[in-house]
């Protein structure tokens, strides 16, 4: 329960922290396929580089994620990413980084929702939105270099 509702009383959802985990899973497994998908689509070997590293980051998201569920006695599930969203590189870029800010806007609110009552799970989402901020300009740099015009 986060401090605001604690200290005003506020009447809030109930959250359930292995659901929650369980959706930042999903969501850092889709994204980690998603650029591989995209990587394979990619025109210049420069832009599958810096996507499957990006990928890399996002597979070892979900490997910590995955770890914390198992700590909490649940099973991550197989995930199936489907086709990556866009008709050219940059619609795919675009779509990649949209997606990345939901997922770091995610876990801002679950780490302001989960401390101090989940200190190891605060910690493990604060290292991910960490890394993602990190990664950021990759994405924006794949999105200035690629032509929206572009057909593939």
């Amino acid at each position: 329960m986060g401090l605001w509702s604690r200290l005003f009383g506020a009447g809030e959802v109930p959250r359930d922290l292995v659901g929650d985990l369980l959706e930042d899973y999903r969501a850092e497994a889709e994204q980690a396929a998603h650029l591989l998908q995209h990587a394979e689509r990619a025109r210049y070997p420069q832009v599958a580089e810096t996507l499957r590293r990006l990928s890399e980051i996002e597979t070892r998201h979900a490997g910590w994620l995955r770890d914390r569920l198992a700590l909490l006695g649940a099973t991550a599930p197989s995930v199936d990413a489907g086709p990556v969203p866009g008709a050219n590189q940059w619609q795919r870029a675009v779509t990649t980084l949209q997606s990345a800010q939901r997922k770091r806007k995610r876990l801002i609110e679950q780490i302001v929702h989960w401390d101090p009552d989940e200190p190891e799970t605060v910690e493990l989402l604060q290292r991910i939105e960490r890394e993602d901020v990190r990664e950021h300009e990759a994405y924006e740099g794949l999105i200035m270099r690629s032509d929206p015009h572009a057909i593939d």
